[in-house]
């Protein structure tokens, strides 16, 4: 495994391709990206220079399905794949995780952005959390120095300030209590469920419990949006 990388903080920007509601109303796509930087032309002044934006990455991933599983495949050399994204920011978090260090990716963004789409994906479309989970057990597999492995699973979400247990329907009102512990200073959640898992499938499963599970709603952005932040 290569040596932990000395990064702090990465932010990356992606674009999405046109949902069925924008490209109904004929949306125009009004971002180009060119390296790092992301650029944003404001389609009521088009003579005017556009905004420029500076990002560790810019990822464009606006290109639109290209078969019926749904796997989005690159028209031109800057389409940014699944793949693509993890390279960039999710081993790090791994390998980082591998030296002992603390980590978290987590995207934002407005409800229908691609959130989910990029951290879990869908189908042949792995977002960075199965891949990260994946490569996890591959390492782990590949490790020839004696050293024991013990791999637990949870996943919560944050809903009206409340934390709930998405490996468990039985949430107690009010939701389960944030803790720090006084030695180490970190934060934990009390009677979280840890489930020990030996394979990815393992934790492909679980996740799909815990998807199952998520608060969802309908809104006028996103006919299936979650209401709620989710962390595995």
């Amino acid at each position: 495994m290569p040596k932990a990388k000395e990064d702090t903080v990465k932010v990356a920007v992606r674009v999405r391709p046109f949902n069925q509601r924008e490209k109904d109303r004929g949306a125009k796509c009004v971002i180009e990206m060119k390296g790092p930087t992301t650029y944003i032309q404001n389609p009521e002044t088009p003579n005017e220079d556009p905004k420029m934006f500076g990002f560790d990455y810019s990822y464009w991933s606006h290109d639109g399905f290209a078969d019926e599983d749904g796997v989005l495949v690159a028209k031109n050399d800057k389409y940014a794949t699944q793949r693509k994204v993890f390279d960039n920011l999710g081993q790090g978090v791994l390998d980082n995780a591998f030296e002992g260090y603390n980590c978290s990716l987590f995207a934002y963004g407005q409800t229908g952005s691609g959130k989910s789409f990029s951290m879990v994906g869908y189908g042949k479309n792995r977002g960075i959390v199965p891949i990260t989970c994946d490569e996890l057990f591959q390492a782990i597999n590949k490790s020839s120095d004696g050293t024991k492995f013990e791999v637990t699973f949870s996943m919560l979400e944050i809903y009206n300030e409340q934390v709930r247990d998405l490996l468990t329907k039985d949430n107690p009102k009010g939701g389960l209590n944030v803790r720090q512990n006084p030695k180490l200073g970190l934060f934990y959640v009390e009677k979280l469920k840890k489930v020990a898992v030996g394979s990815y499938n393992e934790i492909e499963r679980r996740m799909e419990e815990g998807t199952a599970n998520r608060t969802v709603a309908s809104t006028q952005m996103n006919a299936t949006s979650s209401r709620a932040h989710t962390v595995v």
